[in-house]
């Protein structure tokens, strides 16, 4: 397998002019340039010098852990930003300080993601990074999928003629590319990225000392989106010292629970994407369950959020409750958050992500009428507001919007397709216009002030990432 995949890439490299080197180079593949350009912002993990690889095949997934730029090298530091593609959609982002210059893959080792490396008679690949890809034994098992390396030079990916271990990044600002695929396969325009880099860069700027960002509310709602960029929140702490965000969250997990089946299936959901931990005294959906009437809810809203947190949890979720939110889809298409309300884009998109998660089929009638709504719905600008006013569309918001495209990759429909474009753009161009030079994200056109929770929001879509981020039991905390 491993020879025969060489041999395809190198008579393809020969044909085609350009060199696709599994842990080195990207076949250059033209993309749009970002729309919004920006620096990557703080903060940013480190390193001090360029690393090396191990004689050894490496060992599966080891976080390297980043060290802080020696003081006198201060002057020299540069940062970088690595937009990690896992498919057609998800990306990961970071953003890593160095001291130039350094290769490719000591800026990858260098960005606390999980990576695998394996050393080959040719130097060391690239198996898997953040679990995706394949065992330093077996580092090829992809078929014609590998991890793919490249360099933005300003218009678009672009190859480097030699490897991710001997390529040497000296740029300050300097953009770097990795993505899971085959290598004729189009990259994503890294401005989503960088707009999700930004955006985070602003959420953990409102860290409090307590640890909590906006809230009991907002500090759930940071969680999924550091879970969406795979990030610990056991880590995020306020410049200033304090608590983590973690351990406010879990402190006030109890009563942020109690609030009802939607508060705990949006806690589970959170807690799940950064695989923490469930604190004692928490309500997870299972406690709303009601086996008289086989739901967690009677309402749409909260028995969607309900049913995502029980699929994050990898709770068995019934049947029954699943089909109790598919009946309650309005006749017009689209659900309501509870009855009297009116179809509502928000409730729509929470739901078509709880039944895609279920395994609904996408010839549910309330399914495809669902889409339909949310075409209905869709501004000539390309954004979502939250629902349909007497005159029509109403105007855009990032909120409604967000929710909209993790609905959309939920169902495999592409934010940026042609089904989706408007005269002013898609969802996705729509969310970037919305953003400040402090990364943030208002709400609406009209109302450009930073939002914070318009920007959190909007992370885990930029990101391309519906929920549940994840479906994994959690341990108790303690444990």
């Amino acid at each position: 397998m491993q020879r025969l995949h060489l041999t395809r890439i190198a008579v393809a490299a020969l044909l085609s002019l350009l060199l696709v080197f599994v842990a080195g180079c990207e076949a250059a593949v033209p993309v749009a340039p970002p729309t919004t350009p920006m620096a990557p912002a703080t903060p940013a993990v480190s390193i001090a010098e360029p690393t090396t690889v191990a004689e050894e095949a490496a060992t599966p997934a080891v976080v390297v852990e980043a060290t802080p730029v020696a003081a006198e090298e201060a002057s020299q530091a540069a940062r970088a930003t690595l937009v990690v593609q896992l498919d057609a959609q998800r990306l990961l982002v970071r953003a890593v300080d160095f001291a130039p210059p350094t290769s490719g893959l000591a800026l990858l080792e260098a960005s606390a993601l999980p990576v695998v490396v394996a050393e080959t008679s040719w130097g060391p690949a690239v198996c898997a990074i953040a679990d995706v890809g394949c065992p330093a034994e077996n580092c090829f098992c992809g078929g014609d999928n590998f991890w793919n390396y490249a360099f933005w030079d300003g218009a678009a990916w672009a190859s480097y003629p030699v490897g991710a271990s001997q390529s040497s990044v000296t740029t300050d600002g300097a953009l770097e590319g990795w993505r899971w695929g085959a290598w004729d396969q189009p990259a994503l325009d890294p401005a989503r990225g960088l707009a999700a880099q930004a955006a985070l860069d602003y959420v953990l700027a409102q860290q409090q000392a307590d640890g909590s960002i906006g809230g009991a509310s907002g500090s759930v709602e940071a969680l999924m989106a550091l879970g969406a960029n795979r990030m610990d929140p056991a880590l995020v702490r306020p410049a200033q010292g304090g608590a983590s965000l973690l351990a406010f969250v879990v402190e006030n997990a109890p009563t942020y629970s109690q609030g009802g089946a939607a508060a705990a299936g949006k806690l589970a959901t959170a807690l799940s994407a950064t695989q923490a931990c469930l604190p004692a005294d928490v309500l997870t959906p299972a406690d709303y369950f009601d086996p008289a009437t086989g739901t967690f809810a009677t309402d749409a809203g909260p028995l969607a959020w309900a049913i995502l947190g029980s699929l994050a949890l990898a709770e068995e979720t019934p049947p029954t409750a699943v089909a109790v939110l598919l009946d309650t889809a309005l006749p017009e298409g689209g659900w309501e958050w509870s009855p009297g309300w009116g179809a509502d884009t928000n409730t729509t998109a929470l739901a078509l992500q709880a039944l895609a998660a279920a395994g609904v089929s996408d010839e549910e009638p309330a399914i495809r009428a669902a889409l339909d709504y949310l075409a209905a719905a869709q501004t000539e600008a390309g954004g979502f507001g939250y629902a349909l006013d007497d005159s029509g569309r109403s105007a855009g918001d990032a909120n409604s919007t967000a929710y909209v495209v993790q609905a959309l990759l939920a169902w495999q429909q592409d934010p940026s397709g042609p089904q989706w474009q408007q005269p002013g753009g898609d969802p996705l161009t729509f969310l970037l216009s919305l953003q400040g030079a402090e990364g943030a994200l208002g709400w609406q056109a009209d109302y450009p002030n930073p939002n914070l929770l318009a920007t959190v929001q909007a992370i885990p879509a930029l990101l391309g990432q519906p929920y549940p981020i994840r479906q994994a039991p959690l341990p108790a905390c303690g444990e």
